[in-house]
């Protein structure tokens, strides 16, 4: 299958996964529930486990039922733990709770929907894959590949702008770090900020009118904010942002081709150059473009560098904002 096939049953599956969890739930409610974290019909923890599901199809197809029913359960059980906890453990926003259930781990997966996901793959495999993938050689190859293109890119923009609320509703509530705070993000940063290899970041402009050097800064201390807010390292998280875009070139006229995908290791070595690294650290920096690095982040504190990120890059785009709001 070509990339943009790929894409489109993720975004199919994702679409039809909603649509499976509002007559879920809505049912159990008796009212409209929409399941999904972010505004639009879809959820991409379906679109996930269909392209894990098909791609272990393809390479099972000889096994038998037990192998392929251990590893189906591991896949969906798998995936349903790793997604709560991203957003119970680590942004403290629970889609769903197995409190009530019995055999559970942490809320996040529980026997009994453990054993629901392993009769849907099963499902998936021998009745729903087929009856998809004739439908979809009617449809025109054009189409499929706008359709994996813009899609993709809308639910990632809606994500964006999703974890953005976030992050003002926690600001919003009156202050959210006092005097001795903002000290505290200053004691972590300045030696970083102080060499001149940082420094000299505030030659390079990155985003509309402002510096790299204060892309890096402002990151830094929104990821601050929300670390000390979630109780995460705040030190690794601090760090990693203010080295994340440690290149020097202007990315717009010059530098290697595939920036986006090269530039995080390009990084990571000028950052091994300048201080000596923890393993958070270096996560932090050679993650922080994910998706484009495929590999997710390990850490939490590497979630939330890389989504502030991608908020701040949107919204000096969108803004043309060039101010950077950060302790002096």
């Amino acid at each position: 299958m070509k990339l943009s096939e790929y894409m489109f049953l993720f975004v199919f599956f994702s679409f039809i996964g909603w649509i499976l969890e509002v007559i879920f739930r809505s049912f159990n409610a008796r009212a409209f529930v929409n399941p999904g974290f972010l505004k639009g019909s879809y959820l991409p923890i379906y679109g996930i486990g269909a392209l894990i599901l098909t791609f272990c199809a393809a390479h099972l197809q000889e096994s038998s039922l037990p192998v392929k029913g251990l590893v189906y359960l591991f896949v969906t059980t798998g995936l349903e733990f790793i997604t709560g906890f991203i957003f119970d453990g680590c942004l403290r926003l629970p889609l769903w709770d197995y409190s009530g259930q019995r055999f559970r781990i942490k809320n996040y997966v529980c026997l009994q929907f453990s054993i629901y996901w392993l009769i849907l793959a099963f499902a998936f495999e021998y009745l729903v894959l087929p009856v998809y993938l004739s439908f979809f050689d009617l449809l025109n190859p054009v189409a499929v590949h706008i359709f994996a293109i813009v899609v993709p890119g809308v639910m990632f923009a809606d994500w964006t702008v999703r974890f953005a609320k976030i992050i003002w509703e926690k600001k919003g509530k009156g202050r959210l770090l006092s005097g001795d705070d903002e000290s505290e993000f200053m004691n972590i940063a300045k030696p970083l900020i102080d060499h001149p290899d940082v420094q000299r970041l505030a030659d390079f402009r990155h985003h509309h009118y402002k510096t790299r050097f204060d892309h890096s800064l402002e990151v830094a201390w929104h990821s601050f904010l929300i670390s000390r807010k979630l109780s995460l390292d705040c030190d690794a998280t601090v760090r990693g942002a203010l080295l994340h875009d440690l290149f020097f070139y202007d990315w717009l006229r010059e530098g290697p081709r595939l920036h986006g995908f090269r530039h995080p290791r390009i990084s990571l070595k000028n950052a091994r150059e300048v201080t000596v690294l923890s393993k958070k650290e270096e996560d932090i920096i050679i993650k922080h473009m994910w998706p484009l690095t495929i590999i997710p982040p390990r850490y939490p504190e590497s979630w939330v560098v890389c989504f502030v990120d991608t908020y701040c890059t949107m919204r000096d785009y969108v803004t043309g904002n060039g101010k950077v709001r950060v302790p002096k």
